[in-house]
Order: structure tokens, then C-alpha cells, then sequence
């Protein structure tokens, strides 16, 4: 511990105690609430108000390390074990507890009990711990996701069974997502002759949990005051998804770019950003907390709050780096089969490449222990979409040919479809940000359309074009 680190003040894991009184309370509850986080450091010795190093008597420090060891091991359960050392700084000595995240959570004050007694990290404050974050607690120091439990009370129907199988047959492309698929992925567990769902199975098929949902508004000017138009989107997890990301295209300048003979709409805000950072607030919110995700739309930004903080010790630091700590295993894992994500720990990374390439700032993060917040800054000017110009086709294609498609063709694959009709010079990756999907997603569709016959590429690599052939 040097001068200059003191002189900088307490933080959210740092505090400072002129003295240990013989019995502090206030002490004890950041002791609990460090470990119940991220841990924290206790520096006895300096005034927590002038910063002014003020020491602990030298030929009394064994026995006040012994004291607060003690007094720690004697008050918390389950049992802290923190470092306790000592430091001369300036000819004083202090006494550093160091307090790691524990790896039994939640811990509690004895005397208060295991409900009561939970505190947690709030900013540089010490707050009792509500019912639903001490339940995450026992999960997180179980080592279990709340979504990969089971509920008891209601099996899981036959027709939501079908119905997200075939939902994650059109996201992935597989041929066949069964039952069986379903047990072996953890959605469903067989007991006692019934199929019990899991939190993710009920989240990505029916939905039925009321507060699991997605509240969308657009605002007159900078604050929360005029609505100019707001939904809210419930069902199935994949679908909210969608209504909340065409919400903001709605609701966001769209320009125009000519490339050759063709139009493109370009939105100020890349569709990639918008859709990934929708998916991380669906994905990492905490579904034990009744409250919904919020987008608002403000004339100068998009906010998206989730309910849930950073999660497992995370901090926006480590956020940032490209660290990730996933709240709901199960659910990010079927995401990740149905392309709705590509790899994990990816996306900040992500987002912020695409911002700097389309010449916006980059997302804002901020986050406490109930919420998680980003900020997309929208452009001061950006030109309004101008009026169609009518767009042509190259040789071979005919604009009024309409292939009948075939009803087993996934919605990303229709959509494709249609965007090529418009633009049949269009990349993977340009199709993939009109329609909100990953240009591998894209190029799957592309294979997809071309064994039905629907479409067929001729000319170079770089410079050919998809023709799009008549129906029979």
C-alpha cells in the first residue's frame, strides 16, 4: 500500500477504518458484502475522512490482528479466512484485511441469520441483500445456472416440445431436432413417466413467466417524460428478440447508399450492434428478478437495461477485455446452436469494431448489482432515407418472376430470399445485416435456396450475381 494509492480515496473495494472498535457492525457487513462480490481491501490506520495515515499503536498490532481475526471468524458464516498483514508507511504502521470472493456464497452475519443477514457490494455502499439475490448467491456458490433447474409443479407439454424443436430446426439449419436432443441438451429432464422443463425451456418455448419480457419506448428529447410510441414484447425469448430490434429500426434515421445500379438502406446505428446487443441483454439478465429489460430511444441515444449486474466477480474491466461470465449457461449454449450467437466473449470486441468502422463512439457501459446498462450514442446528423430510385436488374433476371417457396423454408431463409430478388449482387454480409443474421448464417440460406432450385450464382467470385429462377 503506498501514499499516492491512499490519497485517491474509497471505492467499491477499498475502505478505510481510523481504528477497530471492540464491536463494529458496520465493519462486519463489508466484510460479508466483499465476500459476497468481488472482495474488497480494509486498511486500519488511516481516517477514512482526511485520508491522514494515523497508525496502529506498533506494540499492539499481533494482538489487533488477532482480535480481528477473531472477531470475523467468530460473526460470519460460512467461516472468512481474509489475509491480515501490517505496513510502516512514514514510521506508522496499519493493518491491511484483504478479503477475497468467497467460494461459499452467500455469506451471512450470524447473529442477523441467513435471510437477514446477506449483504452485498452496492457502488462504495453496504446493502442488505434481497430474496432473489441471495437465491443467485446459493446458486453461484452451488456452482449451478438458475436456468438449468427444473420445475416439479407442471411437465412440459407436448405441443411446446414440438413447437421449440422446430424453432431450433429453422434457427440452425439442422434436419432434425428431437426429444431426445431436448434431454441430452438439458431442457428437459424425464421423471417418474413426465417431462419436467427447465427455466430455459419454459423461457425459450411458451414463456409464461410475466416478467421475463421486453419493454420498448421512444421518447420526445433526452429524458423519460413524453412517449411517443412504446411496446411490450412477451413469448418465447427468440421472438422477443426480434420485436425489440424492429422496434429500433422503426424508430432510427435510415439513409441510403447507391452502389452501381442498385439502392441500400443504411441505418445510423449498424443492424449488428443493435441485434448483439439485444441478444447479451436477453442472455445475461437475471430471470430471478422480476423486472423486464427496457430499450429507450431518445434522440440522442439508445439505452438497453437489463435487470442482473455483472455476474461471478465480473467487473467492466475485465468486461471490456473480452472476459465473460455467463449467468445463464443453458440458455447462451442453445443460443449458440441456433446462430443467435456465434462464440461467447466475442461481442463487446465485436460492437465495438463495428462503431469504429461506421464512425460512431463507442457503447457506453455501466453496471451495479441490480441492473446493466448500455448506451448507444446516435449521430447528430445523419441524411434521412431519400426517395426510392427504381432499382434494375441485370440480364437474366426477371424483377416480376415469383419462385413458389417451398413451406419448409426457414423465416431467415425466406428473407434472404427476398432480399436477393432486390439485390442479386448482394453479399452475405450486406443481406446479413438487413435481415439482423451472421453472413455464415447468410451463406447457409444461400446453399439452402440453391437445392431448391430457387437460385443459381453465375459469373466470378467477386464480380458474379445470383439469378433467381422461375417457378414451375
Amino acid at each position: 500500500m503506498t501514499i499516492d494509492e491512499i490519497k485517491q480515496g474509497e471505492s467499491d473495494t477499498l475502505e478505510f477504518k481510523r481504528e477497530m472498535p471492540s464491536k463494529d457492525s458496520k465493519l462486519l457487513k463489508t466484510i460479508v458484502d466483499f465476500s459476497n462480490g468481488r472482495g474488497g481491501r480494509i486498511v486500519f490506520g488511516v481516517d477514512n475522512r482526511t485520508l491522514d495515515i494515523v497508525g496502529i499503536e506498533a506494540s499492539k498490532v499481533f494482538k489487533f490482528m488477532d482480535g480481528l481475526a477473531n472477531m470475523i471468524s467468530d460473526a460470519i458464516y460460512p467461516q472468512v479466512n481474509p489475509r491480515i498483514t501490517f505496513e510502516t508507511i512514514d514510521d506508522k504502521t496499519i493493518v491491511i484485511a484483504d478479503v477475497l470472493p468467497g467460494q461459499n456464497q452467500p455469506y451471512c452475519l450470524k447473529a442477523e441469520g441467513s435471510l437477514d443477514g446477506v449483504y452485498i457490494r452496492v457502488a462504495a455502499t453496504t446493502r442488505k441483500a434481497e430474496r432473489e439475490k441471495i437465491r443467485e448467491l446459493v446458486l453461484l456458490g452451488e456452482g449451478k445456472s438458475y436456468d438449468k433447474l427444473f420445475e416439479r409443479h407442471a411437465p412440459a407439454s407436448e405441443q411446446a416440445i414440438k413447437n421449440l424443436c422446430k424453432v431450433i430446426e429453422q434457427y440452425s439449419h439442422k434436419r432434425s431436432v428431437r426429444l431426445e436432443n431436448m434431454l441430452g441438451w438439458g431442457l428437459l429432464k424425464e421423471e417418474s413417466g413426465k417431462l419436467l422443463p427447465s427455466i430455459a425451456f419454459r423461457l425459450l418455448a411458451e414463456n409464461d413467466l410475466h416478467f421475463a419480457r421486453i419493454q420498448c419506448g421512444l421518447f420526445k428529447g433526452t429524458d423519460k417524460v413524453y412517449f411517443l410510441d412504446r411496446k411490450e414484447f412477451d413469448g418465447p425469448l427468440n421472438e422477443q428478440i426480434d420485436n425489440a430490434y424492429n422496434f429500433i429500426l422503426q424508430h432510427i434515421n435510415i439513409g441510403a447508399e447507391i452502389k452501381g445500379l442498385y439502392r441500400k438502406d443504411v441505418p445510423e446505428i449498424p443492424t449488428e450492434v443493435i441485434r448483439e446487443l439485444i441478444v447479451n441483454a436477453v442472455m445475461h439478465r437475471n430471470y430471478l428478478a422480476h423486472s423486464n429489460i427496457q430499450v429507450c430511444i431518445f434522440d440522442d441515444r439508445i439505452e438497453i437495461t437489463n435487470p442482473g449486474g455483472l455476474y461471478g466477480g465480473l467487473t467492466l474491466e475485465k468486461m471490456l477485455s473480452g472476459i465473460s461470465s455467463i449467468r445463464n449457461e443453458l440458455i447462451a449454449d442453445i443460443f449458440l446452436k441456433m446462430g443467435i450467437v456465434e462464440k461467447w466473449g466475442t461481442g463487446v470486441k465485436r460492437v465495438r469494431e463495428l462503431c469504429k468502422e461506421n464512425g460512431l463512439a463507442d457503447v457506453e457501459y455501466s453496471a451495479d448489482e441490480d441492473f446493466f446498462t448500455v448506451v448507444i450514442r446516435r449521430r447528430k446528423k445523419f441524411p434521412k432515407s431519400s426517395p426510392k430510385v427504381p432499382r434494375k436488374f441485370p440480364e437474366k433476371v426477371h424483377p416480376k418472376s415469383s419462385p413458389e417457396l417451398p413451406e419448409t423454408l426457414s423465416e431467415g431463409a425466406v428473407k434472404t430470399f427476398k432480399e436477393l430478388k432486390k439485390n442479386p449482387s448482394a453479399s452475405s454480409t450486406e443481406i446479413g445485416k438487413i435481415i439482423g443474421l451472421t453472413s455464415r448464417a447468410v451463406k447457409k440460406h444461400f446453399a439452402i435456396l440453391k437445392e431448391h432450385g430457387l437460385i443459381e450464382y453465375v459469373g466470378s467470385q467477386k464480380g458474379g450475381h445470383w439469378i433467381i429462377k422461375d417457378g414451375k
